[in-house]
């Protein structure tokens, strides 16, 4: 993960101008979300509200939220990050510090696994558009971990869009894309193959100027396909679009304890048939 992310550079560096600015248009976007019914209602009468940043990285998404919810709407916020990369991590908990003056649990951890954490989360986030780390059947994996560590009122909140229309539809799927070419670094990602039982494309991450390639696999979410898995393991489903129909932020409310299959043929989720 860290060679890909090396090769692959992804704005996620809050010392950078680049991850300023992501963590200022995550701010923007979370004054709008914090504004959703759903968190209305989890907030009322309390006075403190425990955050759990999954695959967080370098904390952008995490920190971010927390700011929100503590300027705009008065709470006291525990905020603890998880990711695969130490290194990440620890730039996380720098900005932190910097952002909320205060110290933020880290933990190194694979959120496909067992966390060993307990249902102590009033919000799960997962941000960055992170969801293509992810098949099918990691994201069952990752959802089912996700619901053991929130608490029976919660929220799962995660951004996403719909690569199929975008990707696919507007752009059209490409062998060779030149990904980045700035500063002196030029990085191709090629098509490789496709992993019919996983679902991920397999593509190569190639940097033209150090001659070092990473492979990389990708899942092609589309908005309906991630919101549906998430209706399994959450009471309801919503979706919060940003500028564009297809991208936006998805909120799930409270974790299922008893899945009853009847539920799926009684009710519909919020998403569909909310408005």
């Amino acid at each position: 993960m860290e060679k890909l992310y090396r090769i692959y550079t992804w704005p996620e560096d809050p010392s950078t101008n680049e991850g300023l600015s992501r963590f200022n248009e995550s701010l923007n976007v979370f004054k709008n979300v914090v504004s959703h019914e759903w968190f209305n209602d989890l907030v009322k009468g309390t006075s403190r509200i425990s955050i759990v940043d999954v695959c967080g990285g370098t904390g952008i998404g995490g920190i971010a939220l927390s700011k929100v919810l503590t300027e705009d709407l008065g709470l006291e916020v525990k905020l603890t990050i998880i990711d695969l990369r130490r290194d990440a991590l620890e730039k996380a908990k720098r900005f932190a510090k910097q952002v909320l003056g205060e110290e933020v649990r880290i933990l190194v951890c694979d959120v496909r696994k067992g966390m060993g954490l307990s249902r102590e989360f009033d919000i799960a986030l997962l941000w960055g558009l992170t969801t293509p780390h992810f098949s099918p059947w990691d994201f069952i994996r990752v959802l089912a971990n996700i619901s053991l560590i929130l608490k029976d009122k919660s929220l799962l909140v995660y951004d996403e869009t719909d690569r199929v229309h975008s990707i696919f539809y507007l752009l059209g799927y490409k062998d060779v894309i030149a990904e980045r070419i700035e500063n002196g670094k030029v990085v191709l990602t090629i098509h490789k193959g496709r992993d019919f039982r996983t679902g991920f494309m397999v593509r190569v991450a190639l940097d033209l100027i150090t001659k070092e390639s990473v492979e990389m696999k990708v899942y092609f979410w589309d908005l309906a396909s991630s919101a549906a898995l998430a209706w399994i393991f959450f009471n309801d489903v919503d979706f919060i679009p940003l500028n564009r129909p297809y991208r936006g932020v998805v909120i799930a409310r409270n974790p299922r304890r008893d899945l009853n299959v009847n539920t799926y043929l009684r009710n519909y989720p919020k998403i569909l048939y909310g408005k």
